[in-house]
């Protein structure tokens, strides 16, 4: 464990590095404080960071290995996703892997947190969030359209209820309130959708423990990733383009959740609100925004950059990705390569924050560089053929290869499918549009490139342009 001294940051804000890795880049994905004298930590590798003087430096926390103890590959795998201790006694954490990890002793070594395994035959249910408003009562999110709930966290696989709500969707967050209210968010589970990304889509439910769910989806919104409930009149998630979206009404449908700005450009990936009063969310460029009216539109919210980055292209080095006020003197935030933020006075409005423009939007605000991709060879505009179809190849790359997970072609009205250079399709007579999009590290996606072309017969009449050699049909 790295014992780095704390070094100051944007408004009041500390770092410590718990854990560092040799490609220095070991992510901490959530963070739960029972108050500023208990905060949890959990990430990839099975990585549990516990505090009882979470402001003090790393030799501070103590670090240890969950469950079945360190993952031998890469620390992007066995990743406990989220984390929630509604006591000192009591911690529950989720996994990606479908395991549940529950301990009595959060700040004890690894043996202290037992292994549950809801579906008894391995990892089907990928966990993405826990809420746990008393240790009597948890709900976890997951993938596949499912909530899990429990009266009893550490009874074991039996105490777990699976819920399955109508799919697909993959459940990227959740928050319950109460017992009597849980809000669960994330998308249609749609991966391959171009144009417009994951619609947005949350699920609520008022009797969470017998099942009863309703889900709304939120057209025209991205995946949203982190959400909030302090009370039954207020809800507070994020999305993947940075904005807020704000309910009072958290199970009135689609209609009652409000879209505000947030003054970001990237992911919002956690909100916690210590009271309907007092809000913090974070994303995923290192920037904190906060509120103590989190429902009072863009002007009622402060956006503060902790952690500059000049010219990150999409590669998460100051990420962050979960957040925990239990008050509002102290929050605490989960980051990238190994890092915990802390603030005693996280709701103060710094100096350095970009202003509040007329129309609700902050002036100047700082913004990472989406991944682009460039259409370096593809067909001519007019191909000529005198077969029923010939075969089309696109080669294309990203500028910023460096940090680029992946791409998502679409021809047509086909359905936009994961790819890579070169791609080839078997097109028919017609017009055609073939667009490409670069996916980067934390899914944020570039812009659209489109090359557009036409197939026909060699009439001679100029509906293709002449002289064009047209492709191998095969």
């Amino acid at each position: 464990m790295a014992s780095l001294a704390a070094t100051a940051g944007a408004a009041n804000w500390s770092s410590r590095q718990l854990v560092a890795d040799s490609s220095d880049r070991l992510p901490l994905f959530g963070i739960d404080c029972t108050s500023a004298q208990l905060c949890v930590t959990v990430g990839g590798g099975n990585t549990v960071g516990s505090s009882t003087a979470p402001t003090g430096g790393a030799d501070a926390w103590k670090v240890v290995y969950a469950g079945i103890g360190p993952y031998p590959g890469s620390p992007n795998q066995r990743q406990i996703r989220g984390v929630d201790c509604p006591s000192a006694e009591l911690c529950v954490a989720v996994t990606f892997e479908g395991l549940i990890y529950t301990s009595t002793n959060p700040t004890g070594d690894a043996p202290a947190w037992q292994v549950t395994d809801v579906d008894g035959g391995g990892p089907n249910t990928h966990f993405y969030g826990v809420s746990c408003p008393s240790p009597s009562f948890c709900a976890a999110s997951a993938g596949e359209a499912k909530v899990l709930t429990s009266t009893d966290p550490t009874g074991g696989p039996g105490a777990w209820t699976t819920t399955q709500l109508p799919g697909p969707m993959e459940l990227r967050g959740i928050s319950c309130a109460s017992a009597a209210l849980c809000v669960a968010v994330g998308d249609d589970g749609d991966n391959i959708r171009l144009e417009l990304g994951d619609q947005a889509v949350v699920a609520s439910s008022a009797n969470p423990l017998g099942g009863e769910w309703s889900v709304a989806p939120l057209a025209g919104r991205q995946s949203v990733y982190g959400v909030s409930c302090p009370s039954a009149e207020l809800c507070v998630g994020g999305d993947t383009l940075g904005n807020l979206l704000v309910a009072a009404n958290p199970t009135g449908g689609s209609g009652a959740w409000r879209e505000t700005d947030g003054g970001g450009s990237v992911q919002i990936t956690d909100v916690d609100c210590a009271s309907p009063a007092l809000c913090l969310a974070v994303d995923n460029n290192g920037d904190v925004l906060t509120s103590t009216d989190p429902d009072g539109g863009a002007g009622a919210w402060s956006f503060t950059n902790i952690v500059p980055y000049p010219g990150v292209e999409e590669t998460q080095l100051n990420a962050f990705f979960g957040a925990s006020c239990p008050s509002r003197s102290f929050c605490a935030i989960a980051a990238n390569a190994g890092h915990v933020y802390t603030s005693t006075n996280p709701f103060e409005v710094s100096a350095a924050s970009p202003p509040v423009s007329k129309g609700g939007k902050q002036a100047n605000r700082k913004r990472i560089k989406r991944p682009r991709v460039q259409i370096a060879d593809g067909p001519p505009p007019g191909v000529e053929t005198r077969s029923r179809k010939v075969t089309v190849r696109f080669r294309f790359f990203a500028r910023n290869h460096a940090f680029v997970r992946g791409y998502l072609c679409k021809l047509d009205k086909r359905p936009a499918k994961r790819c890579h250079p070169p791609k080839a399709y078997r097109v028919g007579l017609g017009r055609h549009v073939f667009r490409v999009r670069a996916i980067g590290y934390s899914g944020l996606r570039g812009p659209i490139e489109t090359r557009r072309f036409k197939v026909c017969r060699p009439t001679g009449y100029g509906n293709c342009i002449r002289n064009v050699p047209a492709p191998t049909a095969s």
